[in-house]
């Protein structure tokens, strides 16, 4: 008798990385992160810290469980389709646990990466990327 394949973690959404956007795996589900500018704020005001302060303190890999799961929190909820009530009303509370078993430090260096995208600029308020303009 075959043993039965593990089933493959299949993504909600893709992930556009000209949006800033990545993905995060948490218990063999693909959630999509976008830097918004609301997703900041709800993150700031939870953690009560400014998004540059929690970007200096994950590359410290300073952030506690908590701090990761209202950060990846917020960013999944961003991320969410308009029609998946599933993932945006993600607790945070359970996303905890998933990091927990996902890794501390495979955590951070995705969250540090849509962090980095936010605090840099170059993003609309919705996370869509900015407009460059040539110099003649």
């Amino acid at each position: 008798m075959r043993a039965a394949k593990p089933a493959r973690a299949r993504p909600r959404a893709k992930a556009n990385p000209v949006r800033g956007e990545v993905l995060l795996t948490l218990g063999g589900v693909e959630y999509r992160l976008r830097p918004t500018c609301e997703a900041a704020l709800a993150i700031e005001e939870a953690l009560d810290s400014s998004m540059l302060a929690l970007c200096q303190r994950a590359g410290a890999v300073a952030l506690g469980y908590r701090d990761l799961a209202v950060i990846a929190g917020a960013f999944i909820r961003a991320g969410a389709e308009p029609d998946d009530k599933l993932t945006a009303n993600t607790n945070d509370e359970a996303l905890e646990r998933l990091i927990y078993a996902e890794g501390q430090i495979k955590v951070i260096g995705i969250l540090s990466a849509v962090m980095t995208n936010v605090v840099s600029g170059g993003y609309t308020p919705s996370g869509e990327l900015r407009a460059v303009t040539e110099n003649p």
